[in-house]
């Protein structure tokens, strides 16, 4: 259950109520979804483009919104979303329009692209923002096995121009205490753990492209790296942006400081206009981690997008450099060795053609729920695949096939069709049902899920998902297995400053039957 604690424990940290009143801007910027999971989209604009804590955005493809986010988690440069309602299947690379929280000061500042950070944007200067939560998340296994419970809290502060300078601030830090019974009744086991996420100081003056950054932070440009404590350099221009880093890669467990590891890299980038009508942008970067000993990994990262109204595209390569001594084994100097792209083109305002390819080794996950659906995406995850989409109003379906290989499953193939509805009454009901057929090897099966949920006057989102997936072994006859699961979860907003979250979640079947409670209460200052 360790893996499955920890990201309900993350849905602590991401949960956020909405921002309170403050004065938009007039025109509207977009981003892009960089990454996704079955419940959160990762966009490539935060606080330093005008992203606000809690903020609705708006997933545009062609002339239609066909998505709904809520901002849970905010960087500089990086946001995190909720996937609050979608009419169609997000990609990566599809477009997000929002409102920037404040405008820009004059004239001069509008030509200023939207990566270069204004400091009264996010948060007014010289005031510091942050959120405070505290939480609750059981599980009890029904095969006998032991029981846990955890209570946790979190700790958000970020806050631009203190004290009337260019310096900003941002930290996360996330406490626990667990406590486990062992299955046999004899005693329990308890421990407590702090961890912290970021911890950055960061300066930069009103009006100038170059931003310094020292503490814990996301490595800039190359999202590969992940978390550094060192320092960062990034120069945002009209038309092209670049930047590096140096420090030590934090312990992978535990999150403590640690010196084993040097991580530095460098990066460039052109991109086009924030208003431009046919966008895009190309980045290229150099990364290597080192041990005291010698060389831990050395590579090149590759990232590109082109979107217009009709087409998108995004891609990212990873090619790892071996030095002399690591090609015994028969390796190239050269090797690619973590690829992704996405392609998507609309032959009309309704119909839209998917296609992809992910052979990423591995990936950071960060799901807001652990259930057998998303289970079986993961281990679907590589390979490449093809699909269709159709929308009719307020009704959308889709059909795509995808054949995997070199993940847990081993090779496999699947076809999986889903249909859905959105805002059917004043209660905005949305309706989601997905169907997939899988083979692998000798085995082959079903996965069946559906979900629906109201989003009553605004104020928040009740839903109810459930589903099954049945499998047989063509080498074990007369066998099969099957894992049913149903969850509930409300998210609800009060006031302006309030936000809770209560989630239930059963599973029957398979080797880890248990029922999940996960409640949280958060306050935003």
């Amino acid at each position: 259950m360790t893996r499955s604690v920890d990201r309900w424990l993350l849905v602590a940290a991401l949960l956020a109520p909405p921002a309170s009143a403050q004065q938009p801007a007039s025109t509207a910027r977009w981003a892009r979804v960089t990454y996704l999971t079955t419940a959160s989209a990762y966009i490539d604009a935060g606080r330093a483009e005008g992203v606000a804590q809690g903020a609705r955005l708006d997933v545009i493809r062609g002339d239609t919104a066909v998505a709904v986010l809520r901002v849970a988690y905010l960087a500089t440069h990086q946001a995190a979303c909720d996937i609050v309602s979608a009419s169609v299947a997000l990609a990566i690379g599809d477009s997000v329009r929002y409102t920037p929280v404040a405008p820009p000061p004059d004239s001069s500042q509008a030509e200023v692209p939207a990566v270069t950070r204004p400091l009264t944007t996010g948060s007014p200067a010289g005031i510091m923002r942050g959120r405070l939560g505290v939480y609750y998340f059981g599980v009890r296994q029904l095969d006998g096995g032991s029981t846990f419970s955890e209570p946790s809290g979190d700790l958000r502060l970020f806050g631009t121009g203190l004290g009337q300078t260019g310096l900003g601030i941002d930290l996360d830090v996330r406490s626990r205490r667990v406590t486990q019974a062992r299955p046999d009744g004899f005693g329990t086991t308890a421990w407590a753990q702090t961890r912290v996420f970021q911890a950055t100081l960061d300066w930069q003056t009103p009006g100038s492209p170059l931003q310094v950054a020292a503490g814990r932070q996301f490595a800039p440009g190359i999202g590969a790296v992940g978390l550094v404590d060192g320092v960062s350099l990034q120069l945002d221009e009209p038309g092209w942006g670049g930047g590096g880093f140096v420090g030590k890669q934090p312990d992978p467990v535990n999150l403590a400081f640690s010196g084993d590891i040097t991580d530095l890299g460098v990066y460039v980038e052109r991109h086009s206009r924030i208003d431009a009508l046919h966008r895009w942008s190309l980045l290229g970067g150099l990364s290597g981690s080192y041990l005291s000993a010698g060389t831990n990994r050395e590579f090149v990262y590759l990232q590109g997008d082109y979107r217009t109204r009709r087409l998108s595209v995004f891609a990212a390569q990873e090619i790892d450099y071996y030095r002399p001594w690591r090609r015994v084994g028969g390796e190239h100097a050269f090797s690619p060795t973590s690829s992704f792209a996405t392609l998507q083109f609309r032959l009309t305002d309704a119909v839209a053609l998917t296609a992809g390819l992910d052979s990423r080794r591995s990936v950071r996950l960060y799901q807001d729920v652990v259930n057998p659906e998303v289970a079986f995406d993961d281990a679907f995850r590589r390979g490449g695949w093809v699909g269709v989409s159709v929308r009719a109003g307020r009704l959308q379906a889709a059909l795509d096939g995808r054949s995997s290989n070199g993940g847990p499953a081993g090779p496999a193939s699947s076809y999986t069709a889903s249909i859905g509805a959105d805002r059917l009454t004043g209660f905005g009901l949305n309706l989601r049902s997905r169907v997939t057929r899988y083979t692998s090897g000798t085995r082959a099966g079903w996965l069946q899920a559906a979900s629906l949920g109201i989003e009553p006057w605004g104020r928040g989102t009740l839903q109810v998902t459930g589903g099954w997936r049945k499998e047989r072994d063509g080498a074990v006859p007369l066998t099969a297995s099957a894992i049913q699961w149903i969850s509930s979860d409300l998210d609800v907003n009060i006031g302006r400053a309030w936000s809770l979250v209560v989630s239930a979640y059963r599973e029957r079947g398979g080797i880890e039957a248990h029922d999940l409670l996960y409640a949280g209460l958060t306050l935003r200052f």
